[in-house]
C-alpha cells in the first residue's frame, strides 16, 4: 500500500509540474496556443491516464475528470495549431466507434495501405523528419553477443532458431512463408530485456542486418502530429533497408490499447499510425525482424498483440546472477575462503539486474572506506586488493544487503502472470 501511495504521489507531482510548465509557455507566448505547450500537456495526460489505470473508486473518477480536462485543452491546441491533424484525429475516433459498434474493432485500422509493398524510399514520403534524426535511428552493432548473456538458455535457443531461419529467405519464399518475424519481449523492469535484445541484434548484424532502434518515450516527447510522422517514417526506413531489425523499447507508449476507457484521442491516433506502419512492413514481404519491449503488455493494443510472438523474459536465474557478480567483482576483489560468487547468487534470488548493480555499488563504497581505514595510504590499499591481502568477506556482503534492499516486485509479477494467463486463454478460446 505504501508503495502505491508513493508511486501515485510521484506521478501527481510530475503531472502538476508539467501542467505548470505548459502554463508558463502559454503565458510567454502571449496566451496563444503552441506545440511546446501541447507537448507538456500530452506528457501530463499520459501520467493522468496511468494514474487512472492504477486507481479505483473515487480516486479513479477523480483522475478521469482531470484527464478529461487535459484532453479538452489538448484538443483546442491541436485544432488551432494543426487543423488538418485535428480533423484526422476526429475521423479516426469516429471510425473506431463505428468499428466497435459493428463488432469489428480492428479491421479497418489494419487494412493494407494502397499499393502496399511497392515501397516508398527514404525521403519520398515528405515526412519532414530531418535526415540527421533518421540517421540517429540506425545503431552500430552492440558490443555484447549471446556469449555474454548468462542463463536464459531456452530463450537464446529460440532466438538462435530465428537467426538460422533468417538465412533461408529463398526457401521461405518458395514455401510462401511470411518474411516478417515479430516479437514482444515482456517482463518486469530490470530483468534484462534490452540486454538480450541487443545481443540478438549483434548476432543478426553479423548476418548483414541493419539495426534501427528507438525508445517510445522519445517519440512521445514530440507534438502528436510529429510523433505520427516519426512512426510512419520509421517503418518506411525499415522497408527500404531490409534485411533489418526494428526495435522499439517502451512500445506500450506508442501503441496504447484503444479499448481502455478515457484514452486520449492523440494517443489513439498514434496507435492507428503505428498499426498502419506495422502493416506496411508486413505486406512488403521483406526480411524484417520487429521487436517491441514492454513492462506493461496490458496497455498495448490488442490488434498488435495478435500479430506478434510473446517472449517472457524472466528474472536472472542462479547462473545469471553468479555471472553478474563475477563480472562486477572479478579481478578486483579476492573473496575470503569458503565464500564464492555462487553464494552471492544464492543469497539474491529475488534480485533483478538493477538490484544487483545497486548492491555492487554499495559494497564497493563500503570497501573503499574500510580499506582506506585499514591501510591509510591509497597505493597500499590498491596493492592489498590486488594481492588478496584484503579480502571481501561474507559478513561485508551481508551488511551491504541489509543496507540495500531489492525493489518490491510482487505486484508487477502478479499483474504479468494474470495478464499472460488471460492472454493465452483468449488464444485457446479463439
Amino acid at each position: 500500500m505504501d508503495g502505491y501511495i508513493e508511486r501515485m504521489q510521484a506521478k501527481e507531482n510530475q503531472c502538476l509540474s508539467l501542467i505548470q510548465q505548459a502554463d508558463d509557455v502559454l503565458a510567454a507566448n502571449n496566451f496563444q496556443p503552441s506545440k511546446e505547450e501541447c507537448v507538456y500537456l500530452q506528457r501530463a495526460a499520459n501520467l493522468r491516464y496511468e494514474m487512472a489505470q492504477m486507481s479505483v473508486g473515487e480516486e479513479r473518477l477523480y483522475q478521469q475528470r482531470k484527464l478529461q480536462e487535459l484532453n479538452q485543452r489538448i484538443k483546442k491546441i491541436v485544432r488551432a495549431v494543426n487543423p488538418e491533424l485535428y480533423k484526422r484525429m476526429q475521423e479516426n475516433l469516429t471510425r473506431q466507434k463505428e468499428e466497435k459498434g459493428a463488432g469489428n474493432k480492428d479491421a479497418k485500422t489494419i487494412e493494407k495501405p494502397a499499393g502496399g509493398g511497392s515501397g516508398k524510399k527514404s525521403g519520398s514520403s515528405g515526412s519532414g523528419i530531418p535526415d540527421e534524426t533518421v540517421e540517429s535511428w540506425f545503431k552500430d552493432a552492440p558490443k555484447h553477443s549471446f556469449d555474454d548473456v548468462s542463463g536464459m538458455a531456452q530463450l537464446k535457443e529460440q532466438l538462435r532458431e530465428c537467426i538460422a531461419d533468417s538465412q533461408l529467405n529463398r526457401l521461405k519464399s518458395y514455401l510462401k512463408m511470411e518474411q516478417l518475424h515479430s516479437y514482444f519481449f515482456i517482463g518486469p523492469p530490470g530483468c534484462g530485456k534490452t540486454y538480450i535484445i541487443e545481443a540478438f541484434a549483434h548476432e543478426l548484424m553479423d548476418q548483414n542486418y541493419k539495426y534501427l532502434s528507438l525508445v517510445g518515450s522519445d517519440i512521445l516527447s514530440r507534438f502528436v502530429g510529429e510523433a505520427e510522422k516519426i512512426i510512419t517514417r520509421l517503418f518506411e526506413e525499415a522497408e527500404k533497408n531490409a534485411p533489418c531489425i526494428v526495435f522499439i523499447d517502451e512500445v506500450d507508449g506508442v501503441c496504447k490499447n484503444r479499448s481502455q476507457p478515457m484514452l486520449p484521442e492523440y494517443a489513439a491516433s498514434l496507435t492507428t499510425a503505428f498499426l498502419t506502419g506495422y502493416n506496411r512492413i508486413n505486406s512488403s514481404d521483406k526480411p524484417i525482424i520487429f521487436i517491441g519491449a514492454t513492462n506493461y503488455p496490458n496497455q498495448v493494443d490488442n490488434a498488435m498483440l495478435d500479430r506478434v510472438e510473446l517472449v517472457r523474459v524472466p528474472f536472472p536465474d542462479l547462473e545469471a546472477r553468479t555471472y553478474s557478480f563475477e563480472k562486477h567483482f572479478q579481478d578486483m576483489f579476492t573473496l575470503e575462503e569458503g565464500f564464492a560468487f555462487q553464494d552471492m547468487a544464492a543469497a539474491t534470488d529475488t534480485y533483478n539486474y538493477r538490484d544487483i548493480k545497486r548492491l555492487v555499488s554499495r559494497i564497493k563504497n563500503m570497501v573503499l572506506k574500510d580499506v582506506m581505514q585499514t591501510y591509510k595510504d591509497e597505493e597500499k590499499a590498491i596493492n592489498a586488493l590486488k594481492t588478496g591481502e584484503y579480502r571481501l568477506t561474507r559478513e561485508m556482503f551481508r551488511k551491504g544487503q541489509d543496507s540495500c534492499l531489492p525493489t518490491p516486485k510482487e505486484d508487477i509479477i502478479r499483474e504479468l502472470d494474470e495478464w499472460e494467463e488471460k492472454f493465452k486463454r483468449n488464444i485457446d478460446e479463439g
